[in-house]
Formats: structure tokens, C-alpha cells, sequence
């Protein structure tokens, strides 16, 4: 028992001067990385979604070809 508990304490010690250290040598304020991530996240969403419209048109027109239909798969309205 002895052991887990220096364990669980040194867990806890590490964690703390971890975050300290982390947020002492952070080249950003928090709202500037936030700022920054959500930029991030953004554009990798619509590159995501071009890909995703890419990858969907070059299926579309492939499936065209090997059916021999230039309709096939149209959107219907």
C-alpha cells in the first residue's frame, strides 16, 4: 500500500510541475493558442470537406464509365 500511495503522490508531483513549467515556457497567452487552434481546426475541416467533394465527383465519374451512363448517380432535385 505504501508503494501505490508514493506512486500516486510522484504521479501527482510530476503533473503539477509539468503544467507549471508548461505554462511558463507557453510562447502564447491562452486565448492566443485557442485562437490559433480553432484557426487550425478550421481549415483542416474544409480541406477535409474539398477532399471529401473530390474523392465523391472522382467516384461519380468512374461509376460513369464502367456503367456507360454519364447520368448515373446525378443528384436528384
Amino acid at each position: 500500500m505504501n508503494k501505490l500511495f508514493s506512486f500516486v503522490i510522484g504521479g501527482a508531483i510530476g503533473t503539477a510541475v509539468g503544467a507549471a513549467v508548461s505554462a511558463l515556457l507557453a510562447p502564447q497567452r491562452g486565448e492566443e493558442l485557442q485562437a490559433e487552434v480553432r484557426a487550425t481546426l478550421s481549415e483542416a475541416k474544409r480541406a477535409g470537406e474539398a477532399a471529401e467533394a473530390e474523392a465523391k465527383e472522382r467516384f461519380r465519374q468512374r461509376f460513369r464509365e464502367r456503367v456507360g451512363d454519364p447520368n448515373a448517380l446525378a443528384d436528384r432535385a
